[in-house]
């Protein structure tokens, strides 16, 4: 497998990459809510031009994703109804799944959110999907049931309730990346590595590549080193670009040693 990581802006990268090379993108972006994710002022989450900023490089990740690739978003419930015009104009539906994910803030004017949306897109109706790919491992109450008398048939859920999520904080979690000396998440938005690999693991074959625009901690390429992946990874905040290396190179070396 290979692995290239970039130091920088996403679209200026991603202009860089040729069309048609990638077989899987696996984004979760900014979602312009005045989070702070690092001293890079450029990698601040407050900008007026946030829509327009997503569709370009929207549009460079369907560029890049080959005629059966798959494109995984990871967004916000409330950036659904602008978000599925953009998706469904360069690419086309298979699912909005729903992972249990509950938010540590909640709005007295609204119903409390327990899941965050995942738009899954193909580029074409050609896409791959492998129908059974955690029949063995998934949890039962994440399988399509044949009927109310019959047993579970191995087909995943559109809601995945199975993936712990990583809080931020001070809360353990088993991945979780911490300050050195400290209580405190590295990265105030760390994904679970299971996101990305069940992703890559339903709508790849071996030796696929797999792109993510906004690697933060690194969890995605940490993913693809687990299953033989090749990865392209981009980051625009040195201090998280630098923890996405440590991880992948600690993923590897992990790999080497099991051989």
């Amino acid at each position: 497998m290979t692995v290239k990581l970039y130091l920088g802006d996403c679209l200026e990268i991603l202009l860089t990459l040729a069309d048609g090379s990638v077989d899987l993108v696996f984004a979760d972006p900014p979602f312009n809510i005045g989070k702070k994710y690092g001293d890079n002022s450029s990698s601040g989450d407050l900008r007026d031009d946030y829509r327009y900023w997503c569709e370009e490089w929207i549009t460079e990740c369907f560029r890049i994703l080959k005629d059966t690739g798959t494109f995984y978003l990871m967004t916000l419930d409330r950036h659904l109804e602008w978000k599925l015009p953009i998706m469904a104009y360069y690419g086309t539906f298979i699912n909005l799944v729903k992972w249990r994910n509950v938010s540590a803030s909640h709005s007295k004017r609204q119903y409390w959110s327990s899941t965050q949306p995942i738009m899954v897109y193909g580029k074409t109706n050609d896409y791959y999907f492998e129908t059974y790919a955690e029949t063995r491992i998934i949890k039962p109450q994440n399988m399509r049931w044949g009927g109310y008398s019959t047993e579970p048939k191995g087909q995943l859920l559109d809601y995945w309730n199975d993936i712990p999520f990583v809080y931020a904080g001070s809360i353990h979690h088993k991945e979780a990346v911490m300050e050195p000396g400290t209580n405190k998440k590295a990265h105030p938005a760390q994904m679970p590595v299971g996101l990305p690999l069940r992703a890559m693991s339903f709508s790849t074959e071996d030796n696929a590549t797999i792109l993510d625009p906004f690697m933060g901690s690194g969890t995605t390429g940490v993913a693809c080193v687990q299953t033989g992946r090749n990865f392209i990874g981009i980051e625009i905040e040195p201090k998280y670009y630098e923890i996405a290396e440590k991880r992948i190179a600690e993923a590897q070396l992990q790999i080497r040693m099991e051989i």
